[in-house]
Parts: C-alpha cells; sequence; structure tokens
C-alpha cells in the first residue's frame, strides 16, 4: 500500500464518507480509516440471531428537487443509484392529550388539511405555520442549489434580501417561541405538529426554529424515505466511489495522532485497535468525522486550545436509548397502520416537558414512561427481515449520566426493567404484540458512545441553539476539516451537509460535476 494520498478521512460515518466520495470523485486519492470493523457509524445493518437491525435512523428527508443535499446526490449519482423507498404518512401520533391517533400526512396541503380539520380553531395559524415552513425552505433550497454559480448570485443580488427575508426575520426565533405565538396555550396541536422533536433535540426552548423548520418543510415537500437494504446500502455505495477513484479504506485502525508540517497536516498515525501495526500516511487534507473533542486529542498538545476555541460555548446533543424487537407475525396484524408512530405518554401534558424525558431511563423504580417512537420496518419494502422474524425499533430520548456507575449487573437489570415497560405500553396501544416478540436488545447512550466515540453518546453533533454559534467545515488548523454531524448537525441530511461542506471548503467551494 502506498502511503502518499490527496486526502485522509478519520472515521466512517455518513459526514466523513459523503467528504471522501465527493472528494474521490474529483480525481483525488482517499484513505478512509475507522476505528470498528465496520464501516459507516451509525449507518449500517446488523444482524443478531435471526434479526437483521437496522442501526441508523430510520427516515432520509426530501429527495424532491428542492432538497439542500441534491446537488451532493447528484453530483455522487446517488439519486439514481440508491433504492429509496417511500414511507408513506409521515409518522402517526398517539397522546391522551390529542384523542384519536392522528396522522400527519405527506404533502404541505394535506398536512394543512388534515390539522385543520382535527384542530379547526386554529385553521388559519396552521396556514401560517406551513407557509412559514414552505419559505424557510425555499429560502435555503435556492441558496443550496446555486451555491457554486457565482454568475447567480450577481444576477440575483438585489432580490437576495427580499428571497432570504424569512431567514433573516426567524433567525433567532425558537420552536417553543413560534409555537406559542401561533397556537398560545394548546399543548394538544403543538404535540400533533412536533412530537417528532426528538430527531433533533429534547428541548424546543433552545431548538431554533430555522433548523426545526427546514428539515420538517422537507418531510412535508419530498416526503420521508428508507433506503430498501438498509443505511448500509448507502455507506457501501460512498466507499464503492473511494475505491473507483483509486482509493483505500481500513477498518479496526484508531488513528492517536494528526501529524503537522507547521501549521498544516501532514498525515496521521494509526494502529490497531490494541495498539498494533503502528503506521503513518501521509496527506495534505484531513476530513475529521469526529467531534471536535476527538479530534482535538489527537493533534499536538500545543495546537489543541486554538482548535477548541470556537466550539467553547457548545454542548454536545441529546442521545438516544434504542430497542429492537423481532415481531413473529408482521405489525398489522397488531393494528399498526404506519411505518412511523410517535407514543407520548400521559405525563407528557407539554412540549416543553419533553426535556423531563431525558433522565428517566435514570431510576430504578421508574414511575413515569419515556416517550419513544415506534418504526414497522416490515410496512414498506425495506428489504429487511422478507420472511420473518420482523423488524421493529422503538427509540426515546437518553443521556449517559443515567448509566454512570452501575454494575453489569445493575446495567442489565435496569435495561431488562425498561424494556419490559416500554413493551407492555406497546401492548397496551396494539394489543397481542407482546406476545409476538420473540427477540428484543436495547441500546443506550453508553452504547452510543462507545460504537459512534463521541461525547456522552451525542447523535446529533453539538445540542442545537438560535444563536452565536454557525456550522463552519473548516477549522483553525488550515487543511483539517470537520466533516459530521458536528458540522451540519444530525440524521442523513446533517450529516451529509456536513461532508458535503468539507468537501467544498477543500476543493475550493466547487463540487465535482454530476456523475
Amino acid at each position: 500500500m502506498s502511503h502518499q494520498f490527496d486526502a485522509i478521512v478519520i472515521g466512517s460515518g455518513l459526514g466523513g464518507l459523503t467528504a471522501a466520495a465527493l472528494y474521490a470523485r474529483a480525481g483525488k486519492r482517499v484513505l478512509v480509516l475507522e476505528r470498528n470493523a465496520a464501516f459507516g457509524g451509525a449507518a449500517t445493518v446488523y444482524r443478531h440471531g435471526a434479526l437483521s437491525i437496522e442501526a441508523s435512523l430510520h427516515e432520509i428527508d426530501g429527495l424532491d428537487a428542492g432538497d439542500a443535499k441534491a446537488p451532493i446526490l447528484q453530483a455522487l449519482g446517488l439519486d439514481r443509484d440508491i433504492p429509496f423507498v417511500e414511507i408513506g404518512a409521515l409518522h402517526e401520533v398517539r397522546s391522551p392529550l390529542i384523542g384519536e391517533p392522528f396522522v400527519l400526512p405527506h404533502g404541505y396541503d394535506a398536512a394543512l388539511d388534515a390539522t385543520s380539520r382535527r384542530f379547526p380553531r386554529h385553521a388559519k395559524a396552521l396556514e401560517d405555520y406551513f407557509r412559514r415552513l414552505r419559505e424557510l425552505r425555499d429560502a435555503v433550497s435556492a441558496l443550496a442549489q446555486h451555491q457554486d454559480d457565482r454568475s447567480w448570485w450577481l444576477r440575483n443580488a438585489a432580490r437576495l434580501p427580499a428571497r432570504l427575508w424569512p431567514l433573516i426575520r426567524q433567525r433567532h426565533a425558537t420552536v417553543s417561541g413560534v409555537l406559542a405565538e401561533l397556537f398560545g396555550a394548546d399543548e394538544a396541536v403543538k404535540l400533533a405538529l412536533a412530537s417528532n422533536l426528538g430527531y433533533y433535540t429534547d428541548d424546543p426552548d433552545t431548538m431554533p426554529f430555522v433548523a426545526y423548520a427546514i428539515p420538517q418543510a422537507s418531510f412535508l415537500a419530498g416526503g420521508g424515505h428508507y433506503i430498501r437494504g438498509g443505511s448500509k446500502v448507502l455507506a457501501d455505495r460512498l466507499l464503492a466511489i473511494v475505491h473507483e477513484a483509486g482509493g483505500e479504506a481500513e477498518s479496526g485502525r484508531v488513528v492517536d495522532a494528526i501529524l503537522l508540517d507547521g501549521d498544516r497536516p501532514r498525515g496521521v498515525r494509526h494502529a490497531t485497535l490494541e495498539g498494533n501495526d503502528v503506521r503513518e500516511e501521509y496527506a495534505a487534507v484531513i476530513f475529521g468525522n469526529a467531534a471536535p473533542a476527538v479530534l482535538a486529542a489527537m493533534l499536538p498538545q500545543g495546537k489543541r486550545q486554538d482548535f477548541l476555541a470556537p466550539y467553547q460555548a457548545r454542548r454536545p446533543s441529546m442521545s438516544l436509548w434504542s430497542m429492537a424487537i423481532g415481531l413473529d407475525r408482521p405489525s398489522r396484524s397488531f393494528g399498526v397502520t404506519n411505518y412511523s408512530t410517535s407514543v407520548l405518554p400521559d405525563w407528557l401534558d407539554a412540549l416543553a416537558r419533553m426535556k423531563e424525558a431525558t433522565g428517566l431511563l435514570g431510576e430504578d423504580q421508574p414511575s413515569r414512561l419515556t416517550p419513544y417512537s415506534l418504526v414497522a420496518y416490515d410496512q414498506v419494502d425495506s428489504g429487511l427481515n422478507r420472511e420473518g422474524p420482523y423488524l421493529a425499533s422503538l427509540a426515546g430520548p437518553d443521556r449517559i449520566e443515567n448509566w454512570a456507575g452501575l454494575s453489569d449487573d445493575a446495567r442489565r437489570a435496569r435495561k431488562e426493567r425498561w424494556m419490559d415497560l416500554v413493551v407492555a405500553d406497546l401492548d397496551h396501544r396494539f394489543p397481542g404484540i407482546a406476545g409476538a416478540v420473540t427477540q428484543r436488545e436495547l441500546s443506550t447512550a453508553e452504547t452510543m458512545q462507545h460504537y459512534l466515540n463521541t461525547p456522552g453518546g451525542a447523535t446529533y453533533g453539538f445540542a442545537p441553539q438560535s444563536r452565536g454559534f454557525r456550522p463552519l467545515a473548516r477549522t483553525a488548523i488550515d487543511g483539517l476539516y470537520l466533516a459530521s454531524a458536528f458540522t451540519g448537525g444530525g440524521g442523513f441530511t446533517g450529516a451529509m451537509l456536513g461532508g458535503g461542506w468539507a468537501a467544498r471548503a477543500a476543493l475550493g467551494r466547487k463540487l465535482p460535476k454530476a456523475a
């Protein structure tokens, strides 16, 4: 193996793989190094017993012409090569405050019609809400579609303030603030609209409305999709693009040092998990698919403070618990009718109380059930477990402190108690489903921290905030770029946008031409 590359990527999550593939598509030779045995980070599918389990988030938003990541998908040919499956309605919401289960459909007009029929006294406010989502997304879409076209910016300079006004006007607004402005103290409509807040954060009081509204609008405009065969299909395709350009990838390799030549990178040092087979590889460009704190520890001591300075005011995002269950019969046998269902327990009578849920798994004698989402993969052509057992996953908020100081026995006992509680609640809502569970396993914030190597098991990069920070791929080390959820946010879109921004910065802004 040659030790000289055009770029080295530390970590193979979607942000890192996106940057690697875009750089490779531009004719560069790239090396990807991954500490785990499998590539893809959270974008993977693994098998336990008879059950194939999706490890990643369960859907990707958009994929329409206005999708901010469309230039990336087109440049890499992913819009053509990846089998995206539509999931139908965005989600079903079950909450005592709402009453009968409420289904939020795909499409602005359909969503407005459904919510107006359920909450008729808020018809005008709902029209305003969906208009704001559409305007914000349209503004961001225009920026994304033309970010590499300088002539467009010159031609439209006079009109840009008006086109970007929705972003400017609401740049400091929070989810709580906007929903209170529109709907007052009616928590039912807020929960119906924002039951999937856990896709982004556990705190609507600090969540920027813009950062919430744009992906919500993307789900509405382009729909939600699953990748047939699982998120690993996407990770594998990105890796294949690297290989096609003459690049390489190695798993089970831990980078312990970013080597500098003065103030610029010259390569990395890496070894096996056990510290054996120490090697150095060389490149002038490094993409860090990791948290800034993790990358800082790889830098020489004298460079760490300046590198971390832009991130000092930020804290890691929330983490998640995730339970995979195998069913001996299809989920429709028990009355499950939608791919995604948000389950909100009785005590959750206000959107702002979502933040209380993050600490519940730390209780040995739980008095309240955590809110959770249910995803039934057999509701669509997922390509997973076609003959059974049928995969369903449940997920909710968690934090690393919930598992601190526990013995192995205490940890196992707490996991079993929580799985018992969640399955019992699921059975209450979908009678008979508990008896069909043939397999179950629970991942926690500890699992996320161990596998993703993020502070506190953060799943979404930094916790979102409305003031004082804008994501940047460039770092204080010229030639070292941040390409992860800590650049662009969590989920498929946030991670891929982060990788795209890193590749643009390294390439001088312009992405390779569409494949």
